[in-house]
């Protein structure tokens, strides 16, 4: 069974994904990939002829928060990197679960619904946190207010998300809270199987 993981922008999506894996399903990230693909040269060289050099860091490799700044500022640069990037990440997802045919791949995907990808899926899990704490804990990890609007309109409400969701992770609680949810949706997931 192929899952799909997504929610608002800083929800807790990458440890909401982390439990998956606790519980026994096998797990992948597109953010992860999207890491990868970025160290490929002939898509590199191609971010680089539409972004220009000042998108690399002093390694020469692409700076993803100075990529990050570029793609969320503007749709047109956003929809031209999906349109570059998106058809990859979907092949390493379909490698990944032909890989893992057995039991629940969980894939960690933000954009889901904004590309309209949700039927490859089996099944679909909203990451949920009010939008205060959300703001909270990314304003902790170093994101400053203009950025976190930035990225929040780049994004389906997440209302609409909850609205489409198969299953729904609380995680505005505390940790053990959201394991339970987690927990309780694997076993869901499991009998469906």
């Amino acid at each position: 069974m192929l899952v799909a993981l997504t929610g608002g922008f800083g929800t807790g999506k990458s440890t909401v994904l982390e439990m998956f894996r606790h519980c026994g399903a096998h797990t992948l990230s597109a953010d992860q990939i999207v890491h990868e693909l970025l160290e490929r040269e002939d898509l590199k060289r191609e971010i680089l002829e539409y972004f220009g050099p000042d998108i690399l860091d002093t390694d020469g490799r692409i700076d993803r928060k100075a990529l990050a700044e570029r793609v969320f500022s503007s749709e047109e640069n956003r929809i031209w990197l999906e349109r570059l990037l998106h058809p990859e990440v979907f092949r390493k997802i379909d490698e990944f679960y032909r890989q893992h045919p057995e039991g629940i791949t969980v894939v960690e995907i933000p954009l889901l619904y904004e590309t309209s990808t949700e039927d490859r899926f089996d099944a679909v899990v909203v990451v949920y946190a009010p939008e205060s704490k959300v703001k909270e804990r990314l304003k902790d990890r170093g994101f400053n207010e203009e950025d976190i609007s930035c990225r929040m309109k780049a994004q389906l409400d997440i209302n609409e998300k909850l609205r489409r969701a198969d299953y729904v992770v609380d995680n505005s609680s505390d940790q053990e809270s959201t394991f339970q949810a987690v927990r309780d949706i694997y076993d869901r997931l499991r009998k469906r199987l």
